[in-house]
């Protein structure tokens, strides 16, 4: 459900999901949208005025969101551009085959895309294949590290696009992981795992489950800063 009311002459929108929670909790995402997850059984009226109170503290991180985004790397597939994979960027070589039938792409220290196109469109789907196939690999063995802290396990992984989560793990204890995260430093996605694991101890974010990820990875709030400061940089 989408919400929205005015403070200090600007506009701010919302959207309000409703969970089995104790308190109201509001997230900014990186693309600058204001996320509101609220008890089920609190008024409307309830939540506009605890958001409203929050009005200056939203539009300061919504900045914040803005400025980060002009810093944004601009991407695209000329020689040279480079591409992030575990926290590094690498440089990107294209070898132009024109008897080449589907677009081939290896990894040693650079990204090298053999194509009979240079169709960006493409390119970026052939990439984020490419991805998709080294995220599921890296959190299938990032899970199998960590399994032994948890008395459940995890019955599925999946990798998906997730606008606006890194990851979520299912009522079955299924892991749902956004395919970008291959970009992330190691530890980042050691984070994101261990994150969504815990959710199958404690499926909300109270202060059980962060003493859990704690025990698990006690500098874990580093972890979470590096994806608030570079979030935005995991893109193609």
């Amino acid at each position: 459900m989408k919400l929205k009311f005015e403070y200090e002459r600007q506009e701010i929108e919302f959207e309000l999901t409703r969970r089995k929670r104790k308190t109201i909790c509001i997230k900014i995402d990186e693309a600058g949208q204001v996320m509101v997850s609220a008890p089920l059984k609190i008024s409307k009226e309830y939540i506009l005025l605890v958001v409203k109170n929050r009005g200056s503290w939203i539009i300061a991180k919504k900045k914040e969101v803005t400025q980060r985004s002009l810093k944004r790397i601009t991407r695209n597939f000329s020689e040279g551009n480079t591409f992030m994979y575990l926290g590094k960027e690498y440089p990107l070589k294209i070898v132009l085959q024109s008897n080449r039938k589907s677009i081939l792409i290896k990894f040693n220290e650079k990204f090298e895309i053999y194509t009979n196109t240079m169709e960006e469109e493409k390119l970026r789907s052939a990439l984020e294949k490419w991805y998709r196939t080294e995220t599921l690999k890296i959190v299938t063995e990032r899970i199998a590290f960590y399994s032994s802290n948890f008395k459940d396990k995890v019955t599925e992984i999946k990798v998906k696009e997730q606008k606006r989560r890194w990851a979520s793990c299912t009522g079955k204890n299924a892991i749902l992981f956004n395919w970008r995260i291959s970009m992330a430093k190691l530890d980042v996605v050691d984070y994101i795992v261990v994150h969504e694991m815990c959710h199958m101890d404690y499926r909300n974010h109270s202060k059980f489950f962060w003493n859990r990820v704690s025990e698990i990875m006690p500098n874990y709030k580093d972890k979470h800063e590096w994806l608030k400061i570079h979030g935005m940089d995991l893109y193609i």
